[in-house]
């Protein structure tokens, strides 16, 4: 028997570990097609991270107080190229020459031949100029003279698309050398990769505006410069250049400087020869619109918009100091996931426990994520991994579901056992601790709480079942809502009474006051209700409250079969006592003198008398609720100040057997609150005192005869 035993353990053992590796293969499965299929998410992913990492180096050192050799040193920032120089068509230069906002090729003609004075090893002209002027071509000439002469004027070119372009005005395209521009956005809409060569309809390639520009710069031969695979290849005259593209075509933008970190002047000073020309002798000069006219600016990745003749000097910066970033290689992403999904999944969660296993998980990420500043910042390459990150959590996730997967089964089975039998909070108490189950007891200070409805039984013979189903529906489902509202335990309804528990299961110090503000509570929703099925044709109801409070017998009562989770003992009793006595009173809510005085601090009650319950030889005081002391509603909280007053004034000249000042005094009280039911009761009773006097010795006690 103990061996078939073990072999049953064993077999189970087998087939457990079988259905685990079967999850994780399917979650492995499922990880590595989420991260191929949702690739363009986690590539927004990345370049969030990696814009932040760009952002803190330069926060750290430019903007930073502290030591810039120790910050370059941790984070190295690359300086600006000083062989590039922007001259920028800025607001002074629009306002301050004539014609110039118009085009006036003039003016153009001129600062190109001001500037090639200087020497210049080439000159990036950052303007379209698309077709001939319509009035004085003679401006068109003159500009292509000038271009011509000075020999190493790059032009932009237009790229309507990937494979059509416009190239400037005839002459001016004969004079110079034109090639097209294009600055690619991603998906999240800022320019990441300029394209470096054009591909025509025929098959043609040219290189881009900036390639020319870098070629003249070192002039250099077109068949220097070769395009291959994910590569330009550039023949220098020591060495061969190897510059990094993506998609065979476009460079990845390198942000690790001010974007506006270059020597800058102004057309202006260009044009009226007003600046010094030796700074520009052997420079790469760019010249282009950066004013608050021009439409054309650029959203960079961090978070602002710039020019393009800024953008062209990053470029070329990024070329001319070899700071391009590398692309990032969508097959070595998607191949290191998949290596520690495996790894974590099939070997680590295997050999670990949850804590050992939380603690690598959160290791690994840290270095992943610290992995891609350090290639960022100190290699210029483009390493991502949310993709990674993310298989991992999922794979924390996945391991931390499998330590209590057990255990939350088990309590779940109990859970669905139990929640059609006992409330919610008491299922919960029972998960907490499940030693609850015992069919045992335990003796408990409780707040009981008894409502039932006033005359519902004649109240509902003229109507129809359906309606006092409909009804009472209403009704138990207004008051549930306040009891449990307040935390209360709904016990039980018994027709259209209804019993509750404050203070169990879950223990509260305050149960007596919480079963006080629910009972008021419950009396201003049944107003409002009335006031609803007044205006429905629908019968008014009306409800009594008893509370009480005392030790009581708390747990799970009944047999192995069945059993509830209820209280029970001589205050429960008292409390379902107190809900009848209100017919005494004709009072609405009914509290023993234990409850009233707990409650005290909050509630506002008046003592309506010394109560001999039915069938009990005890007497206790029984007190009417009448407000909250923080009661919002003034004239309300006024009200009940002034019926506790003149009951208790009352009561206490009964004691004294001063019954004419006690019947004054309710007079009084009456005449301005005739709706004081309890205050009519006793000014009733007193004004029998008054024909027939007590005999000495007399207790004013109020005897309860049925229950």
């Amino acid at each position: 028997m103990l061996i078939k035993q073990d072999s049953r353990t064993m077999s189970s053992g087998f087939r457990r570990q079988g259905k685990i590796a079967a999850d994780s293969l399917v979650l492995f499965c499922a990880g590595i097609i989420f991260i191929m299929f949702f690739s363009g998410f986690f590539a927004r992913l990345d370049n969030w991270l990696h814009d932040n990492w760009l952002d803190l180096r330069l926060r750290l050192n430019v903007r930073s107080s502290g030591s810039p050799g120790l910050m370059n040193a941790l984070l190295p920032l690359d300086g600006p190229s000083r062989d590039i120089v922007v001259v920028i068509i800025d607001d002074r230069s629009i306002l301050g020459i004539p014609g110039l906002f118009q085009g006036n090729r003039y003016i153009f003609a001129q600062a190109l031949r001001n500037l090639s004075a200087c020497k210049p090893k080439v000159i990036a002209l950052d303007v379209f100029f698309a077709a001939n002027s319509a009035d004085d071509q003679a401006q068109d000439i003159e500009l292509a003279k000038a271009v011509a002469e000075a020999g190493n004027v790059v032009l932009r070119a237009y790229r309507r698309d990937d494979r059509r372009m416009t190239l400037p005005y005839p002459e001016l395209s004969r004079s110079g050398s034109p090639a097209p521009s294009y600055f690619r956005t991603h998906r999240d809409e800022s320019i990441r990769s300029i394209s470096m060569k054009f591909t025509s309809e025929a098959g043609k390639v040219t290189p881009s505006f900036q390639t020319e520009t870098f070629r003249r710069f070192f002039n250099l031969k077109p068949a220097d410069f070769e395009f291959k695979d994910d590569q330009l290849l550039v023949k220098l005259a020591d060495q061969q250049m190897q510059i990094p593209l993506s998609n065979g075509e476009y460079l990845w933008l390198n942000y690790d400087n001010p974007t506006r970190a270059y020597q800058t002047m102004s057309f202006y000073d260009l044009y009226n020869n007003s600046f010094q020309q030796e700074g520009l002798q052997d420079k790469l000069v760019i010249i282009g619109y950066a004013n608050s006219m021009t439409e054309e600016k650029f959203f960079t990745p961090l978070g602002g918009n710039e020019y393009s003749p800024y953008l062209n000097a990053l470029v070329l910066r990024n070329l001319l100091n070899r700071s391009a970033l590398v692309p990032p290689d969508k097959l070595v992403t998607v191949g290191m996931a998949a290596v520690l999904l495996a790894l974590f999944l099939f070997v680590i969660f295997t050999h670990l426990n949850p804590v050992s296993f939380f603690i690598v998980s959160i290791i690994t990420i840290l270095l992943l994520i610290s992995s891609s500043l350090v290639s960022l910042t100190l290699y210029n390459r483009i390493f991502d991994v949310t993709p990674s990150v993310f298989l991992l959590l999922i794979a924390l996730s996945y391991t931390i579901g499998k330590k209590y997967y057990i255990e939350l089964s088990e309590k779940l089975r109990i859970k669905h056992a139990f929640q059609h039998y006992v409330t919610a909070s008491v299922v919960n108490e029972i998960l907490k601790n499940p030693s609850k189950l015992n069919l045992h007891g335990e003796e408990r200070n409780l707040t009981i709480f008894f409502s039932d409805i006033e005359g519902f039984t004649s109240l509902s013979e003229g109507m129809s079942p359906l309606d006092v189903v409909s009804l009472l529906n209403e009704y138990l489902s207004e008051m549930t809502e306040i009891i449990f509202k307040y935390d209360g335990l709904l016990d039980k309804y018994e027709g259209d009474a209804i019993m509750a528990v404050f203070g169990a299961p879950i223990d509260q110090k305050d149960h007596a006051i919480r079963a006080c503000r629910c009972a008021l509570e419950n009396q201003k929703a049944l107003a409002r209700l009335r006031e609803k099925w007044r205006q429905e044709g629908k019968p008014e109801i009306k409800a009594r409250i008893g509370i009480n409070t005392g030790v009581v017998v708390v747990g799970n009562m009944g047999s192995t079969m069945r059993f509830d989770y209820t209280v029970i003992g001589d205050n429960v009793n008292l409390a379902a006592r107190l809900e009848t006595a209100n017919k005494l009173f004709q009072s609405e809510i009914l509290v023993s003198d234990v409850t009233a005085e707990l409650a005290e601090s909050v509630i506002l009650s008046r003592c309506l008398g010394k109560l001999k319950v039915a069938g009990k030889d005890k007497q206790v005081y029984v007190y009417e609720v009448l407000a909250e002391h923080a009661d919002s509603d003034k004239m309300f909280l006024d009200k009940a100040k002034a019926r506790k007053t003149a009951y208790d004034a009352a009561n206490a000249a009964v004691e004294k057997r001063e019954f004419a000042e006690a019947e004054r005094l309710l007079s009084v009280h009456l005449a301005q609150q005739p709706g004081d039911k309890p205050a009519r009761i006793l000014h009733t009773r007193i004004k029998g005192y008054l024909i027939v006097p007590p005999p000495t010795g007399w207790e004013n006690i109020i005897t309860q005869e049925s229950k």
